[in-house]
């Protein structure tokens, strides 16, 4: 009942929109889960810029930020309707569109943003466009990376045995909890919005985030150790309804393809620069950074994928590995 209110209640905001609004040729609805000010809001308005800039007006982008369109999965049922234009999603997209490829929650697959950015940009991310657009009508136009995932504690952390026994919170993922298990720790699955309360009165001692949500949730309050294990990195997924897409000329199509992989660059500029300034202002708040023995990680973690094989499309994780090689065997 309550996404058909979401989706009733989104139909008669469109029509309305589009009633006052006939100078548009298009009006473009795009659907946020994070507030304007944040990296998703940012890179948001870069394509809202672009896009208005590039097409004279023809397509006016509406940005609808904090869910007000409904959670994801409710905004990724009205982009199959047409309700919704686009969305601006994190990786569980690929759960709900494409789920044989919702290999990007596994740790350690990467080891720096460059490698990543090079297998979504290549076949394999367009591969998982194609399934998208086959299984949901969505498009993949860009991505956007957002910063690795480290562990905090109230101890320094360097090396797997220094997590045994440790009380963390995890998302509700088999995943993640499989791998926290693997390295003898006792991981909970706790709703985000319950994280600091549980750290606060000891339910948990530990959790996992990049370091713009550990700042934005005033973790330093409560934990005194960032470990740089970097043991996922996640990213954005510029995504438009094909049901849209389909609606624009050719020469519309091409602005809108070629400025997602403009904002997938503008993005990924971003979040490296505020990655520094975030580090500094946690330091500032008095939490310390621990350098982390990653490999040592990455290798008691490494029977992890193998578990989950089954449930991708086969191969999947040996083509990335081959990838991640092909990547810097370009560099040398």
């Amino acid at each position: 009942m309550k996404r058909f209110f979401v989706i009733a209640l989104l139909m008669v905001m469109v029509f309305g929109m589009v009633s006052i609004s006939a100078a548009k040729d298009y009006q473009m609805i795009v659907a946020l889960s994070e507030p304007l000010d944040s990296e998703q809001g940012e890179g948001a308005k870069e394509f809202k810029r672009l896009i208005e800039e590039r097409t004279d007006g023809q397509i006016e982008v509406k940005l609808f930020p904090n869910e007000q369109l409904g959670k994801e999965v409710d905004a990724i049922t009205a982009m199959q309707m047409g309700t919704v234009d686009m969305g601006i999603f994190g990786t569980t997209i690929f759960k709900q569109a494409a789920p044989k490829y919702n290999i990007w929650s596994a740790y350690y697959i990467f080891n720096s943003p460059e490698e990543l950015m090079y297998v979504l940009n290549g076949s394999i991310g367009e591969e998982m466009n194609q399934a998208m657009i086959k299984n949901k009508d969505i498009r993949i136009i860009g991505y956007g990376l957002r910063g690795p995932r480290n562990l905090t504690t109230n101890y320094p952390v360097r090396k797997p045995s220094d997590v045994k026994g440790l009380d963390i919170r995890v998302p509700l993922q088999p995943i993640y909890v499989e791998s926290w298990k693997a390295l003898g720790a006792q991981p909970q699955t706790i709703a985000y919005s319950e994280l600091y309360t549980a750290i606060k009165q000891g339910v948990v001692d530990a959790q996992e985030n990049p370091l713009a949500n550990i700042e934005a949730s005033a973790l330093y309050e409560v934990n005194d150790y960032v470990n740089v294990t970097e043991h996922q990195r996640a990213f954005y997924t510029y995504a438009v309804s094909q049901k849209f897409f389909n609606k624009l000329t050719p020469k519309l199509q091409g602005i809108i393809t070629k400025t997602g992989k403009d904002v997938t660059e503008f993005h990924t500029k971003l979040q490296q620069s505020n990655e520094a300034k975030l580090r500094k202002q946690l330091e500032e708040k008095g939490m310390e950074f621990i350098e982390v023995d990653q490999a040592a990680f990455k290798e008691a973690l490494s029977h992890i994928p193998d578990r989950f094989a089954n449930k991708w499309v086969p191969g999947l994780y040996q083509r990335i590995q081959e990838k991640v090689e092909e990547f810097h065997a370009q560099q040398n």
